[in-house]
C-alpha cells in the first residue's frame, strides 16, 4: 500500500515568550501508518520555519528587550557524546533571531524507519525587562516554498495531518513535569537549587544544566533529584547580593522545603555563587533547624566573583561601580561598604556562620575560566591561591598556544592570570600590557556569541581537553603573608600589571577567610569565547564549547557517590558576641529605593510600573459593565507607551 499523500502545510501555530521563557515542540512524524514497511515509501524531507513576528521597528528597542529569539532543532536521540556521521543528523540552530527574521530548517527523512522525532526549542533572549513579549510562529510544511508562504495562514492548535503530531511544552511544563512524572511520595528528595547571575535568569539560561543533572537520576534509585531555581530575582539583580540572597533563602525555606527534602545542593553561576552563599548564611541564622534536618551535599560555583572584580578593571570601571552604575550589586563587587556597614559585604560574607555551614557540605567545588572570560577573572573565581606554574604549563601545551605563541598571549590569554600572581607579588607598571577580553565584549557575546564550528558539533569528543587543572586546596596550601606564590613565570614574557595595593590586600584577606578550615576543589578550564556563558552552556548549541564542563560537573557531583572530599575539622566555637554581630549584619533591613539599581535596572522598574498600570486598567474595563467600548483602555497603546521608555 502506498503512503498517503500529504498536504503542503502540516502545522502552523503562533505563540510568544517573555524573559526566561522557553517553549519546546516535540515533533513526531510517522513515515507510514502500517505495521510493516509498505512497498513504496517516499523519503521526502519536511520543512520547518520559526519566525520572529515582532515589528521590524523593535530591532532598535534593544534596552526594552532585546526582542530576539534563540532556537535550535535536534533529533530526539541526539547526544553530544555521540559522533555524527551524517550532516542530516547535525543539529541546526539560530542564536539571535531579530524581529521579522526567520529560521528555516530541513527535517530530513533519510532512513527507512517508521517514526521520526525532532525537538525544537524556542528561547526568549530578553534581558532587561519582565514586561516585554516576543511573538513568533512555527510552521511545518512538505515543501520549502509552502513553509515560507504563510502570510495569510491562520494559526491552528493542532496538526493538519494525522501522521504529524506536535506536542508543545511551556516553561512551567519543562520545570515541573519531570518531578510530577517520576514523583514517588515514598522516596526522599535531593533538592538541587540553581542560581543565576547578573542580568540572567534560571529557567532559560540554566535549563541545559538542569536537564543534565536530571539525567543522573539513574544513579539514585532511592531518592528523587528535584532541580529548582528562584525566578523572582529576574531583572532585580542590581539590587545587591544581600537583597537577592535573602529572597532566595526565604524561597528555599517557605516554597521548596517539605518533609521529604532530606538533602540539598547549591549550584550558582557568576553572581549566583555569591547569592547562594548569602542565602545559606541567611537560612542558618533565621532558620537554624534547616541544616539540621537537611543534609548539605554539593556547593558549586561556576565563574563566580568571590573576591569582587576590582583590581582587574580599569580605574574608570571601578569608579562607575562605586557610583552605582550597576546598582548596589556593582558596589558589592567593587568592594564598597554600604551605609551602616563597617566593611564591604564580600569581606563579611565568609564569616563564622557561613563557614560553619559550608564545612558541612560534602563537596565544595569552584569552576573558573583561565582565559576568554571578560566578566569574572580567574583570580576571583578561584579564590586567588592556585598552582599557577602548572596552569601556565597546561596552557602552553594547548594546540591554540602551539600554533602561534605570540598571538595566543596577545589575543587570548587575559590579564587575570597575570593579575593573580601580581596580587601577591607586586611589580611596577610596564609600558605595555596584554590586551584582554573586555567586559563589554563579553556582555555583547551574551546575544551574539562566537559560534562553535561544525566539526565540533559533529564530534565534540574529538576536541581538546578543556580541564586544565583539577586539584584540592586547603588552608595549608596558602602561603604565609609576604611569601611570593612561586617563580616569576611571567618575567620572561615581559608582562606587567599595575598596582592597587589597598584592594590587593583586601582580596587576599577575603581569600584566606574562605580557606579557613575548609578544603576546596578548584577546576580550572580552558574554553573558547564566550567562556563566561559557555561554562554553563547558556544556550544548548551557541555555547556548546561548555559541554565538557557540565559533563565534568554532573559526573563528579551526581554520580551516585557522595563521599566527602575531605573531613575538615570544625572551627572553635564562636563567641556569642561574634554570632550576634553576624546576625545583625545578615538581618539588617534592606531599605529599598528606586535608585538601588543602575540605568538598566531602572528600565525594568519602569517597565513593571507600566505593566501594573496596564493590568489595573484592564481590570477596570472588564469589571465596569457600564463602560462604553470606545472608552476602554487600548492594550496596543499601553504597549507602545511601554516601548517609549
Amino acid at each position: 500500500m502506498d503512503a498517503e499523500p500529504i498536504e503542503e502545510v502540516l502545522y502552523h501555530y503562533r505563540s510568544s515568550v517573555r524573559i526566561g521563557e522557553v517553549e519546546r515542540y516535540l515533533i513526531t512524524y510517522d513515515l507510514y501508518e502500517e505495521e510493516e514497511l509498505p512497498a513504496r515509501v517516499e523519503l521526502r524531507s519536511l520543512w520547518l520555519k520559526v519566525k520572529n513576528i515582532s515589528s521590524l521597528t523593535y530591532r532598535a528597542a534593544y534596552l526594552m528587550g532585546p526582542y530576539m529569539l534563540y532556537c535550535d532543532l535536534r533529533t530526539e536521540d541526539y547526544h553530544h557524546s555521540q559522533k555524527l556521521f551524517s550532516s542530516a543528523d547535525m543539529p541546526q540552530f539560530e542564536p539571535a533571531m531579530q524581529p521579522q527574521q526567520e529560521f528555516v530548517a530541513e527535517l530530513w527523512l533519510h532512513k527507512l524507519q517508521k517514526r521520526y522525532v525532532w525537538i525544537l526549542d524556542v528561547v526568549s533572549q530578553i534581558i532587561f525587562t519582565t514586561s516585554s513579549v516576543v511573538p513568533f510562529e512555527v510552521t511545518i510544511a512538505s515543501t520549502r516554498g509552502a513553509v515560507e508562504d504563510t502570510a495569510t495562514l491562520a494559526p491552528q492548535a493542532g496538526s493538519f495531518n494525522r501522521r504529524l503530531t506536535v506536542n508543545r511544552q511551556t516553561t512551567l511544563d519543562l520545570w515541573n513535569l519531570p518531578q510530577q512524572v517520576f514523583d514517588d511520595y515514598t522516596k526522599p528528595e535531593h533538592l538541587v537549587v540553581l542560581t543565576h547571575g547578573l542580568h540572567s535568569n534560571v529557567t532559560a539560561d540554566m535549563q541545559y544544566l538542569k536537564e543534565a543533572i536530571e539525567h543522573s537520576q539513574q544513579y539514585y534509585p532511592n531518592e528523587h533529584i528535584v532541580v529548582k531555581g528562584f525566578g523572582d530575582n529576574v531583572c532585580k539583580t542590581e539590587k545587591g547580593i544581600k537583597y537577592l540572597g535573602g529572597r532566595l533563602g526565604e524561597y528555599i525555606v517557605k516554597q521548596l522545603y517539605n518533609e521529604r527534602v532530606k538533602r540539598i545542593s547549591f549550584i550558582g553561576h557568576s553572581l549566583g555563587g555569591l547569592i547562594q552563599t548569602f542565602a545559606i548564611a541567611y537560612i542558618a541564622i533565621n532558620y537554624p533547624w534547616f541544616f539540621e534536618k537537611v543534609d548539605p551535599v554539593n556547593f558549586v560555583a561556576l565563574a563566580s566573583p568571590l573576591l569582587g572584580i576590582v583590581t582587574n578593571n580599569p580605574a574608570y570601571v571601578n569608579i562607575l561601580l562605586s557610583m552605582g552604575v550597576v546598582g548596589k550589586t556593582g558596589q558589592d563587587l567593587g568592594l564598597q561598604a554600604h551605609q551602616g556597614d563597617d566593611q564591604p559585604l564580600l569581606c563579611s560574607l565568609p564569616g563564622h556562620t557561613t563557614r560553619r555551614i559550608l564545612r558541612k557540605f560534602k563537596k565544595r567545588t569552584l569552576y573558573a575560566n583561565a582565559v576568554n572570560d571578560g566578566i569574572v577573572p580567574l583570580y576571583t573565581s578561584a579564590l586567588l591561591y592556585l598552582d599557577y606554574d602548572s596552569i601556565l604549563k597546561q596552557l602552553q601545551d594547548t594546540k591554540e598556544y602551539q600554533v602561534d605563541k605570540q598571538d595566543f598571549f596577545t589575543k587570548t590569554l587575559i590579564n587575570p592570570l597575570v593579575k593573580a600572581i601580581n596580587v601577591l607579588m607586586p611589580q611596577t607598571q610596564g609600558s605595555s600590557s596584554i590586551p584582554k577580553v573586555s567586559m563589554f565584549d563579553s556582555a555583547m557575546s551574551v546575544l551574539l556569541p562566537p559560534l562553535p564550528k561544525k566539526t565540533f558539533l559533529m564530534n565534540p569528543s574529538g576536541g581538546p581537553n578543556v580541564i586544565l587543572h583539577d586539584k584540592m586546596y586547603s588552608e595549608a596550601d596558602i602561603p604565609e603573608a609576604g611569601t611570593p606564590p612561586g617563580k616569576n613565570i611571567w618575567s620572561s614574557l615581559l608582562l606587567n600589571i599595575g598596582n592597587n595595593e589597598e584592594y590587593k590586600q583586601l582580596e587576599e584577606e577575603i581569600a584566606k577567610k574562605w580557606h579557613k578550615g575548609m578544603t576546596w576543589r578548584k577546576v580550572i578550564v580552558h574554553l573558547k569565547p564566550d567562556a563566561h556563558n559557555n561554562i554553563i552552556v547558556r544556550r544548548r548549541f551557541a555555547n556548546a564549547y561548555g559541554w565538557p564542563v557540565i559533563d565534568h560537573l554532573v559526573q563528579n557531583h551526581f554520580n551516585g557517590s557522595d563521599y566527602p572530599y575531605t573531613e575538615d575539622e570544625d572551627e572553635e566555637a564562636a563567641l556569642d558576641e561574634l554570632i550576634e554581630q553576624e546576625r545583625k549584619w545578615i538581618n539588617r533591613p534592606h531599605n529599598e529605593t528606586f535608585f538601588d539599581v543602575g540605568p538598566t535596572g531602572m528600565i525594568s522598574s519602569v517597565g513593571e510600573i507600566l505593566e501594573n498600570i496596564k493590568n489595573s486598567a484592564f481590570q477596570k474595563t472588564t469589571s465596569a459593565s457600564s463602560l462604553k467600548a470606545s472608552d476602554s483602555f487600548d492594550d496596543d497603546e499601553i504597549f507602545r507607551l511601554h516601548d517609549l521608555y
